[in-house]
């Protein structure tokens, strides 16, 4: 073709893509579930820069986090009470004795980052604020439960806060976690022998289940398969072993814990348990059968190299889940659930629920939803419905643990791609408001993470910052952006804590635990519960 035809075959191939961008409407075609859209001659000539959201200020944020040397120095004075070598520490308090929380040291509080209340006012914190300040000298750790989506995945955003409020208010070990999970745990590493299968409430429910004793966690663990009641176990004896060791990269309070205590329960032959601390046997015990949930209890004189448990039998428990804590301060579990927006709780055996939490002892739940019902939000409509539901099932946990308070975390800025600009989810807002308006209804307090992180768009900031606080998927943070958000959530809580701190005429000044030098092995075993829920 000579240079001319060219041109006008250019010409027509372009008149011809412009027509149909005309007849198709700006926000696409749908076409057997795809949509598609073509740019308008505008977008193509004169194409506009996407305007990212500053969040350099938010980056730049103070935070508590410029006292990293201090708590260092509070892990020093840990080792010192232990009596762990301290040859080469130069850098210790006189009065190393009596280090205590200081609430001239936090960073002033940022108005976007502040704690939202009922209208009752900051008391819905207020029992867990005293149980904190008491955590250090209790017979127990008090215990915070966070339970959220993918968000949290492997111990994000809850190792950062957890590890704050440890070196603060006493405390070890990483809390509550499940035997067999979809994703590692960045603070603690576990061997699994490879006969154990896990069970959850999220996704495709297995066709063997025939209960729904999920535990706390939302999941369990078994080594034989679910049995129907009328056939009998087999006289095969299985065995399956778990060895947990601190995470390398963990946080030093996560890796120093000294209790390990089992939960499991419902099994139909005697288990025998076996533990085993740093390669040498601790503990050996016979289990029973019995339709009910069970806890064993193992303390030792200080941290592991490694800890496993052992178990034998030919009809596996279900295994809800090992908690790795210290003999007081602060307990603090992270529990994810990829694709979770809250609904579970309501599936599961409540009064196996209610069990492990009055076992745990929880004086605070942190509830992180939100993010995966937007895809499913068609309206605001049904916006303020899942915002309904969320109040209920608020109302639903306060019920189950007298003196219980919450905190409800709403969604981040999440973005899909709109031609070729990534903006926020349609009805993320809506979520948000619906969330932070039916929570504070039931007495919870609201964290608003959207408006934390910078608001409309600000994922995309968050994407592209150096080094990148966010994955390129424009909704889950990276490791340096989970730190961040549990800073700025650390910072909204503790804020609030130090002025609770100085008007509570009741209150007494915290200071960090000093952990029991104890090397036993006890154990405490729940009453009988009913096999079904009422």
């Amino acid at each position: 073709m000579r240079p001319p035809q060219i041109l006008l075959f250019l010409l027509a191939v372009l008149l011809v893509l412009a027509l149909v961008g005309a007849l198709i409407p700006s926000e696409g075609l749908n076409v057997a579930g795809l949509t598609i859209r073509f740019p308008s001659a505008q977008e193509v000539l004169f194409a506009e820069k996407q305007q990212k959201v500053d969040i350099s200020d938010i980056l730049a944020m103070p935070t508590d986090e410029n006292e990293a040397a201090e708590l260092a120095l509070l892990t020093t004075v840990d080792d010192l009470i232990n009596g762990v070598d301290t040859a080469g520490m130069d850098t210790l308090p006189a009065n190393f004795e009596d280090v205590r929380f200081d609430p001239s040291r936090i960073p002033p509080l940022e108005e976007r980052i502040v704690l939202h209340y009922p209208t009752t006012g900051k008391s819905a914190l207020h029992p867990f604020f005293e149980a904190l300040t008491k955590a250090a000298q209790g017979k127990r750790p008090m215990r915070i439960m966070h339970y959220g989506d993918s968000q949290l995945e492997g111990d994000r955003i809850t190792n950062y806060v957890r590890n704050k409020l440890q070196s603060q208010f006493g405390g070890q070990g990483p809390g509550l976690v499940s035997v067999a999970d979809i994703v590692p745990n960045f603070s603690v590493e576990r061997i699994l022998s490879p006969n154990w299968q896990r069970f959850s409430i999220m996704g495709r429910r297995d066709s063997s289940l025939t209960h729904d004793r999920f535990g706390a966690l939302g999941s369990f663990s078994r080594f034989t398969p679910i049995l129907p009641d009328s056939l009998a176990p087999d006289t095969v004896v299985h065995t399956a072993t778990i060895t947990l060791k601190p995470h390398k990269r963990s946080y030093a309070r996560a890796r120093d814990w000294t209790v390990c205590r089992l939960y499991f329960g419902w099994h139909r032959a005697p288990v025998v348990i076996e533990v085993a601390r740093n390669g040498e046997l601790v503990n050996t015990e016979t289990i029973q059968p019995g339709a009910r949930m069970r806890m064993r209890e193992w303390r030792f004189a200080g941290p592991s190299e490694e800890v496993t448990i052992t178990l034998r039998g030919t009809d596996s428990p279900d295994v809800f889940g090992v908690s790795l804590e210290g003999a007081s301060g602060v307990a603090m579990d992270n529990i994810a659930a990829r694709g979770g927006a809250g609904y579970e709780f309501r599936k599961m055996d409540q009064q196996l629920l209610q069990s492990m939490y009055d076992d745990l002892g929880v004086k605070l739940l942190i509830l992180q939803y939100g993010g995966n019902v937007l895809p499913n939000i068609k309206s605001v409509e049904e916006a303020w419905q899942y915002g309904r539901f969320f109040g209920g099932q608020i109302a639903r946990f306060k019920k189950m643990i007298p003196g219980l308070s919450v905190i409800v975390i709403g969604p981040s800025d999440m973005s899909i791609k709109d031609g070729e600009q990534y903006v926020t989810r349609p009805f993320l807002e809506d979520v948000r408001d619906a969330m932070k308006q039916h929570s504070l209804e039931q007495g919870a307090a609201f964290w608003d993470m959207y408006t934390a992180m910078g608001g409309r768009g600000s994922m995309v900031s968050w994407v592209e910052a150096d080094p990148p606080l966010a994955a390129t998927d424009y909704t889950h943070f990276s490791p340096a952006g989970s730190k961040k958000i549990g800073e700025l959530f650390y910072t909204a809580l503790i804020n609030d804590y130090a002025e609770w701190l100085s008007s509570a005429p009741s209150a007494a000044k915290a200071r960090p635990a000093s952990p029991e030098k104890k090397d036993q092995a006890s154990k405490a075993e729940k009453a009988p519960l009913p096999t079904k829920a009422p």
